[in-house]
C-alpha cells in the first residue's frame, strides 16, 4: 500500500515539508518527528477507524507534466519547473476502533485519497503493552530509544520460535540477551546447544555448563529406533531378519537384567528406559552369525541364520571401537538404571541440591557424526520427560530448548542429521501440549527442516543480506507482512525485527546488550598482527587437537 505525501500547508495542518519532520503535539509542548523512517508507523482512516500500517520503504520521482499544461504553459510564455513526489510504501499492521482498540488484521481496506496521519510514541506504547503479558522485552524500539519492545514471552516459547540472521549480524549476541532476560525471573529450564563452545561464560551461576568431555548419554537410555539406526543399513537384503532378531534379543536383555527385575515394573518393553547389557546382545549376534547345526543326515551345516549379521556386526564393532562413541556405548558415570535420575537432574539444572536455570551443552569438540545422535537423544528425552510430567502430575514442567546454528544438525537434505531432525520435529509439532518449546538459531534458512520453520509462530529476524534467504524467510511469512522482508539487510548488527505470535506487530528492535557476553567477538585482524610479534604455541595446540581436550 502506497502513501503519497503532500507539500505542507501554509497552516502547517497537513502535509509534509521538504525536512520530512512535522510537530506532533504533546503535554510538554510539540515534539518533532521524522517521516518515513522505516520501521516506523503511520494510521491511515477507515470508515470506523483507524488502519495502522508499518513504513518499510520511502521513494521520490520526478512527476511527468502533462501535454495540456504544456500548451498552456506555452500560451502563457510560462516556464514549467519540474515536480517531484514522495510517497511511502507500507504494510497493513491492524486496526484500531473508535475506541482506541488495537487488533491484528483488518476487513476493510481503505480507498483512493483517504487521509493519512502521524503517529505518536503514546499510542505505539499503549498498542504493545496491551499485548505483552507481563514488563518482558527484548530490547527498545530502533526508532523511538526511550520505548521497551514489549513482547507475549509465552506466545514466543510456546509457539516456538526462529532466530535467522547471517554470519556476524548478532545472533549469539541476541540469543544470549534474551536468555539472560529470561534467566532474571525466578525459575525457568533452559537448554541450549552451544556448537561453538562460545556460550558457557554468558550467564554467570545461572548456567550448568556440559563440556563434550564430560558428557554421557548411555546407550540404554536410546529407544529402539535409535538404536537400530546406528546399527543397521535398512537397505541391505538381510535388514528385515537383522531388525527382528535384534528387538527379540532387546527385549530379553532388558527384561533380564536383574535389576530392572527389581524394580517391579509392570510391562518393559523395548522403549523401557532400563538399563541393559549391550555386549550380550553383540555375544548373540556373534553366536547366531557362526552357528554350525546338525543336518537330518548328521552332518554339520550351517544355521539358519548363519552370515545373516555379518554387516551389522561389523559396524556395530566399529561403533563399540571409535573413542568418539565412548560417550554413548562405555558410560561411567551412568550405568544403571538408578542412575538416570542424576543425567535428568543434571540435564534439567538440578544436581547437587543447587537450582540451575540454564543447561549449556557445549558440543564443540564433539565430532560431527556423533553429534547428531546426541542432539537426538537430548531432545527426544527432554520431550518424554515433559510429556510424563503431565501424565503424572497433570500440569505442564516448561522446557525450553534453544537449538543453535540448527543448520548444521536439523538439516532437511543431509541424511546424517535424519534422527536429530526426526527428534526437534516432534517438538515442533507436539511439544506445546506438553510444554516444551523450541527456539532455532540459522544464518541459513533455506537448510533447515521446513517442517519446524512452518511450526515457529514467531521470527526474530537480524540482518539478511543473501537474496534467497531473504525469499525464502519471506515465503515463511503471512501475505500481508511480507514487505517488511525488504528491510532485512539495512538492519544494523544487534537489531532485529521481530514478527508473529509474541509481538502485536511487526517490530524493529535494538536488541540489549547481553552481560557478560558471549564469546562470539569477530577476531582483530589490525589489533593482533598490529601488536608485539609472540612465539606461537604450534606443539602446544597440536598435542590439544590430538587429544581433544584443551
Amino acid at each position: 500500500m502506497f502513501v503519497s505525501l503532500l507539500e505542507a500547508a501554509d497552516d502547517g495542518m497537513a502535509g509534509v515539508p521538504a525536512s520530512m519532520t512535522v510537530d506532533m503535539p504533546s503535554p510538554n509542548g510539540p515534539v518533532p518527528l521524522l517521516i518515513g523512517q522505516p520501521g516506523t508507523f503511520v494510521l491511515v482512516a477507515l470508515p470506523n477507524g483507524y488502519l495502522l500500517c508499518m513504513v518499510t520503504g520511502i521513494e521520490m520521482k520526478e512527476e511527468r507534466i502533462s501535454a495540456p499544461e504544456l500548451r498552456q504553459a506555452a500560451g502563457a510564455d510560462v516556464t514549467l519547473i519540474d515536480r517531484v513526489s514522495r510517497s511511502l510504501s507500507t504494510v497493513p499492521v491492524g486496526t484500531l476502533d473508535a475506541g482506541g482498540t488495537f487488533e491484528r488484521g483488518t476487513d476493510v481496506l481503505p480507498t483512493v485519497n483517504a487521509p493519512v496521519f502521524a503517529v505518536d510514541e503514546g499510542l505505539i506504547d499503549r498498542v504493545y503493552a496491551g499485548y505483552a503479558e507481563g514488563n518482558f522485552s527484548f530490547g527498545r524500539l530502533s526508532l523511538i530509544p526511550g520505548q521497551e519492545a514489549k513482547v507475549n514471552l509465552d506466545a514466543f516459547l510456546t509457539r516456538h520460535a526462529a532466530v535467522l540472521g547471517q554470519t556476524g549480524g548478532g545472533k549469539s549476541w541476541t540469543v544470549a540477551s534474551i536468555i539472560q532476560r529470561i534467566c532474571k525471573l525466578p525459575q525457568s529450564t533452559i537448554v541450549l546447544f552451544d556448537l561453538h563452545g562460545e556460550y558457557g561464560s554468558a550467564f554467570s551461576a545461572d548456567a550448568e555448563v556440559i563440556s563434550a568431555t564430560d558428557l554421557e548419554l548411555p546407550y540404554w537410555l536410546m529407544n529402539s529406533e535409535e538404536l537400530l539406526s546406528l546399527m543397521v543399513d535398512r537397505t541391505e537384503s538381510a535388514a528385515p531378519n537383522q531388525i527382528a532378531k535384534f528387538k527379540e534379543l532387546l527385549q530379553a536383555a532388558k527384561q533380564d537384567d536383574p535389576e530392572n527385575q527389581a524394580l517391579a515394573i509392570p510391562k518393559i518393553t523395548i522403549d523401557t528406559p532400563v538399563h541393559f547389557s549391550l555386549q550380550r546382545i553383540v555375544d548373540e549376534f556373534r553366536r547366531l552369525d557362526t552357528e554350525r547345526v546338525m543336518s537330518s543326515s548328521n552332518r554339520e551345516v550351517n544355521g539358519p541364520l548363519y552370515g545373516q549379521f555379518t554387516r551389522l556386526l561389523m559396524r556395530l564393532d566399529s561403533r563399540l571401537n571409535d573413542r568418539r562413541y565412548d560417550l554413548i556405548f562405555k558410560p561411567k558415570t551412568y550405568t544403571s538404571s538408578a542412575s538416570m535420575s542424576d543425567l535428568f537432574r543434571r540435564l534439567l539444572g538440578e544436581t547437587a541440591g543447587q537450582r540451575r536455570k540454564i543447561v549449556v551443552v557445549d558440543l564443540s569438540s564433539t565430532p560431527f557424526d556423533v553429534r547428531s545422535s546426541v542432539i537426538s537423544l537430548i531432545q527426544r528425552c527432554l520431550f518424554d520427560f515433559a510429556y510424563w510430567h503431565r501424565r503424572l502430575k497433570g500440569d505442564r514442567y516448561p522446557i525450553a530448548v534453544f537449538a543453535d546454528e540448527a543448520h548444521i544438525y536439523l538439516s532437511d537434505g543431509d541424511p546424517s542429521c535424519e534422527a536429530a531432525r526426526k527428534s526437534a520435529e516432534r517438538i515442533a509439532k507436539e511439544g506445546r501440549k506438553y510444554g516444551i518449546s523450541l527456539t532455532v538459531i540459522s544464518q541459513r534458512p533455506r537448510e533447515l527442516s521446513c517442517t519446524i520453520l512452518s511450526q515457529c509462530g514467531s521470527f526474530l529476524c537480524l540482518r539478511i543480506s543473501n537474496p534467497d534467504d531473504q525469499a525464502y524467510v519471506r515465503n515463511l511469512l503471512p501475505d500481508s507482512v511480507r514487505g517488511i522482508t525488504s528491510m532485512f539487510s539495512t538492519l544494523r548488527r544487534g537489531e532485529a525485527i521481530l514478527l508473529g505470535d509474541s509481538v502485536m506487530m511487526p517490530t524493529r528492535i535494538r536488541i540489549a546488550r547481553p552481560d557478560p557476553q558471549p564469546q562470539s567477538d569477530d577476531a582483530s585482524f589490525s589489533a593482533s598482527w598490529g601488536a608485539d610479534p609472540v612465539e606461537l604455541d604450534v606443539d602446544g595446540v597440536l598435542a590439544a587437537w590430538r587429544a581433544q581436550t584443551a
